[in-house]
């Protein structure tokens, strides 16, 4: 956690953002209830249940290697509802032979939790801004060129919506 965080998160979202920079895909998704649902603005769609929300992590983290969230707070919205914002940062993934840049972003995560288990993750970032880091010829092609070789990326990675 930022040293200036104060932590007001909850212990299962603190136990996630370890596995998630230790890339443990088992203390992830043991985290997640059995019908949770985890999406984020980079995702074609959302993955439901345990089953789907391991693919996703499985290859998100087979995609960028490097990728870590370092916490910047955290904030309780609602009983059960944490907030945490966060700054992304690794080497991305080769798209289409480019890339395998660094990039930084800033984001958020939405949990909800239901009897200690996320019941539902909202992740939220320019994931354009992302790619144009990492393959910075997209930087001047216009949005939906960019945004449609990000889509044809996932697909040739098997990622579906």
């Amino acid at each position: 956690m930022n040293e200036n965080a104060t932590d007001l998160s909850h212990p299962t979202v603190r136990q996630w953002i370890t596995a998630f920079n230790a890339h443990d895909v088992e203390a992830l998704v043991a985290l997640y209830a059995a019908e949770a649902e985890l999406f984020d603005s980079g995702m074609p769609g959302p993955r439901r249940g345990k089953s789907q929300i391991e693919n996703w992590f499985r290859w998100r983290f087979r995609s960028t290697p490097t990728i870590t969230y370092t916490e910047q707070t955290t904030s309780r919205r609602e009983r059960d509802t944490f907030e945490v914002t966060w700054m992304a940062s690794g080497i991305g993934p080769r798209v289409l032979g480019l890339g395998g840049k660094p990039f930084q972003s800033p984001g958020k995560s939405v949990f909800v939790l239901k009897e200690e288990q996320i019941w539902r993750q909202q992740g939220s970032y320019d994931h354009l801004a992302v790619i144009r880091q990492i393959v910075p010829i997209l930087n001047v092609l216009p949005r939906a060129v960019a945004e449609w070789i990000y889509s044809l990326y996932l697909r040739r990675n098997g990622v579906k919506h």
